[in-house]
């Protein structure tokens, strides 16, 4: 059972004694997603939270600089498929940098065009994935190097783009996604990039994953039941305490009431 205080946005600390042996189950967390830069945890953490999924961000304590994303144990298979469904985290696209940073120490001229291509094909999958309501974007370029020592032109170069997305329609037109990869491509016309948008398969939220309030606390549907039933059994005992108490008080009531009716006959009898 996950329990969340709407108020402050974090998860509600065992410090009630009633409370205490239904959130230990809570505090047991699992990590679904580890070793991810900052966005692409957030981007997780936010896809688990539309689902119904409570989330945690944390600091990667086996890789620096990165995040993972923890959720309660009971609820890590129903993570892994939505972050499977949403594409979180995304495809680790390497940028033009990266790609002509890795190689052999002297790369042919060949090989150096085509990991050029593949760090421009990468950052421009990052930017169309930086859009809103996109899940992943994949970029194919094909722009065939000039050899000088061919005297023929080389071919035109061409692009094919794969963008998945959210919704019935694309988030940004086709001929928006051609004007972006035109232009970060020498000698590549609008006209040559091929885009195909395909919406991403949505799931409607199970019953038992919607949420439900009670007063300042947000749970899962499938978590009302085993809280009201927590919460009754901490009002119960809380009235226990309260009669105990009261008991306890009467009790010392009737006993100092005793030893003043004592004292009163022992004065009255040394009179």
């Amino acid at each position: 059972m996950t329990v969340r205080d709407t108020r402050g946005g974090r998860e509600l600390k065992p410090a009630r004694l009633a409370l205490g042996a239904a959130l230990v189950a809570c505090a047991c967390s699992a990590p679904v997603a580890s070793n991810l830069p900052e966005s692409e945890a957030n981007r997780a953490v936010v896809a688990l939270e539309q689902h119904g999924v409570f989330a945690e961000k944390e600091r990667d304590p086996e890789a620096e600089g990165r995040f993972r994303v923890n959720v309660g144990r009971d609820e890590a298979a129903a993570a892994a498929g939505v972050l499977a469904q949403e594409a979180v985290p995304g495809r680790d696209a390497p940028g033009v940098l990266q790609s002509l940073g890795s190689g052999s120490m002297v790369p042919s001229r060949l090989a150096e065009h085509a990991r050029l291509l593949s760090g421009i094909a990468g950052e421009l999958e990052q930017s169309l994935q930086a859009v809103d309501g996109i899940v992943s974007a994949r970029v194919h370029l094909a722009s065939p190097e000039r050899s000088p020592l061919e005297e023929s032109e080389p071919g035109k170069p061409s692009a094919s783009v794969l963008v998945r997305h959210r919704g019935a329609a694309p988030p940004l037109a086709p001929a928006e996604v051609q004007r972006l990869v035109a232009g970060a491509v020498a000698g590549l016309a609008a006209e040559d990039v091929s885009v195909v948008a395909t919406p991403a398969p949505s799931s409607a939220r199970p019953p038992e994953r919607e949420l439900r309030h009670v007063g300042p606390i947000t749970v899962t549907r499938a978590s009302l039941s085993p809280l009201r039933f927590v919460a009754a059994g901490a009002v119960a005992l809380n009235l226990a305490l309260l009669g105990a108490v009261l008991l306890l008080w009467a009790k010392v009531r009737r006993t100092e009431d005793a030893l003043g009716q004592a004292r009163a006959a022992t004065d009255a009898a040394a009179r």
